[in-house]
């Protein structure tokens, strides 16, 4: 039976198609983008419509498949997972649909059947310890709003608290804002009048992954990340933080700051990848039923 696997972020998604245990194809190609959608603050129905356009243009062939898992950012609970499961069935409306976490895709996609620590930083954070069958989620997920510290839209917000506030070198704010600085109405509008403000957010922490040799865009993300790491520190052992793998977006484009970070905490990060999909193939090979 072909199979869709989804690892479904907040701000976009990849998927793979599987028929007969071949990998047939992996979306977006490269240099596109295919919606995401977390549960707690996107749209369904554009999320739906967006991917639905995306498989009719390249992969029509897919729409006809009867079984999907997918890993989503925000699935943590019962409702939110139903959320999901509900925007996926507007596109396959008789396929079998399951919906597991992301930080579940992510353990799995990660390491496989060995046990370790495993974090998500892309548009949100996340994490948990993987036993090397279940994940064991300790610290609530909170949302971009009261939690993801250490993600893109927690770096985004900080940053542009700093360019508003007067706390950023000039230099720094030269370069990502011109001559003329951050415009407060054209912000406010793209983040309080988004249909994803996390992700509107997380699209500024973007624009640092080039100045990372300077020292105010290290320290930011530095002090982020040591945020994150201080939230998660007290709800894991020492032997369960020593080993760390980690995925997504923020993860990959500032590894070198990650690592330093978790080293000063006693734990080794000893892989990271922009996402888990390559890694979930891999497991669901092994595991066809």
């Amino acid at each position: 039976m072909a199979l869709l696997i989804a690892e479904i972020g907040g701000s976009s998604s990849r998927w793979a198609f599987l028929d007969g245990g071949v990998t047939e194809s992996v979306l977006p190609l490269t240099g596109e983008s295919m919606p995401g959608l977390n549960p707690l603050s996107g749209d369904p129905v554009r999320f739906a419509q967006g991917v639905s356009s995306y498989f009719n243009q390249r992969l029509p062939r897919a729409l006809e498949a009867r079984r999907i898992i997918a890993y989503g950012a925000g699935c943590g609970t019962p409702e939110r997972a139903a959320t999901m499961q509900s925007a996926i069935q507007q596109v396959w409306t008789s396929a079998s649909i399951s919906v597991r976490t992301d930080l579940e895709g992510a353990a799995r996609g990660l390491w496989g059947a060995d046990p370790g620590l495993v974090l998500v930083l892309g548009t949100g954070s996340n994490m948990g310890w993987y036993d090397g069958d279940r994940v064991h989620q300790s610290m609530p997920s909170l949302g971009y709003v009261l939690g993801d510290e250490g993600s893109g839209a927690d770096i985004g917000r900080t940053l542009l608290q700093d360019a508003f506030y007067r706390r950023m070198p000039e230099d720094i704010s030269i370069s990502l804002f011109g001559l003329e600085g951050p415009s407060v109405t054209t912000v406010l509008e793209e983040v309080y009048r988004s249909p994803f403000p996390s992700r509107a957010l997380a699209v500024y922490a973007g624009r640092l992954s080039a100045l990372t040799e300077h020292g105010y865009v290290r320290e930011l993300i530095t002090a982020r990340f040591h945020a994150f790491i201080e939230a998660f520190k007290p709800f894991h052992s020492l032997e369960q933080r020593a080993a760390v793998r980690a995925t997504g977006s923020v993860a990959w484009g500032f590894q070198e700051i990650l690592s330093a970070c978790l080293l000063e905490h006693g734990m080794e990060l000893l892989a990271v990848e922009r996402d888990p999909l390559n890694g979930l193939v891999r497991w669901h090979r092994q595991r066809p039923a």
